[in-house]
């Protein structure tokens, strides 16, 4: 049995970028950028990080993403499969970016069509950002166990049905600006509100209830004792946390990890942010939380 890699796209945020196909970012003048890194080391596209897309996000430029190509998931994946490895893609959800899951089909098509058998399956995985990050790690956690790439996607289609990916928004117009913003998200900066989206089963963004208002870091805390309490604590798996930030002004990261580890029930919260492609959002003190709720 080979063993299996297990590759993604950035929109999925892993921890690990060895294996990630980059998402396109293009600039307010058009040009284009791979997200953090460079799939084709001859390509004239050049790499941009997620601090550099902020950094100038905040100072007014404007940024749209976009999947990557197809030949970017040739290039890493064949390299991967010469290796007489198998490969599991995790695409971001296909309610969130058409375009990864079409993209990584296409491509797994055409390469499995080159090696004359099923090598590369693909996994919608319903979900992005820090869900995508638990769900990686819990697919990486599946190749140690040294599952064949069968059983993995098995595994997957089955746990992506258990994700909680939710997000903290502190401010609504970059987000609004992005095109991502789910309908029911439209109203000014200027009302102070503060919102909860998540991802639901049909892998697309939505606000839910309750909408916070007031100051960003008190309302965050709201925010956070909703999701992870005393009451809940035990229905999630505690081996899989994702705690995803773009730049934190007025949240304070070390508040957010004394809270998850006082309940000594996950490991040890760690520093994780968001890719470029989010980052693009310019918005200061979102965070992202990623979870898998117990059969």
């Amino acid at each position: 049995m080979r063993k299996v890699v297990i590759t993604t796209d950035s929109g999925c945020n892993p921890r690990d970028i060895t294996n990630m196909l980059p998402d396109m970012i293009i600039d307010s003048n058009n040009t284009s950028y791979y997200d953090l890194k460079k799939v084709d080391e001859n390509s004239n596209i050049k790499a941009i990080s997620n601090l550099e897309v902020f950094d100038r996000t905040i100072n007014g430029e404007r940024f749209h993403t976009s999947s990557p190509n197809i030949n970017d998931y040739v290039i890493l994946q064949k390299n991967i499969l010469d290796q007489d490895k198998d490969i599991v893609h995790i695409s971001t959800s296909s309610g969130v970016s058409s375009g990864s899951v079409n993209a990584s089909m296409v491509a797994s098509s055409m390469l499995n069509d080159m090696y004359d058998e099923k090598r590369v399956s693909v996994i919608d995985s319903m979900t992005a950002g820090s869900g995508g990050t638990v769900i990686n790690d819990y697919a990486l956690d599946l190749t140690n166990a040294n599952l064949s790439a069968k059983e993995i996607v098995e595994e997957l289609e089955n746990v992506k049905k258990r994700l909680i990916t939710t997000f903290y928004v502190a401010k609504v117009e970059g987000f609004v600006s992005s095109g991502r913003a789910p309908a029911g998200i439209m109203l000014s900066d200027k009302l102070s509100l503060r919102y909860r989206v998540d991802i639901n089963n049909n892998g697309r963004l939505f606000p839910k209830l309750p909408v916070f208002r007031g100051n960003i870091k008190v309302q965050f805390m709201k925010y956070l004792k909703t999701i992870i309490n005393e009451s809940n604590i035990e229905e999630y798996d505690p081996n899989y946390l994702a705690v995803l930030i773009t730049r934190l002004k007025e949240i304070n990261l070390d508040e957010i990890k004394n809270y998850i580890d006082s309940f000594n029930y996950f490991k040890p919260v760690s520093e994780l942010r968001f890719y470029g492609a989010i980052s693009s959002y310019g918005v200061e003190d979102q965070v992202g939380l990623g979870l898998i709720k117990k059969r």
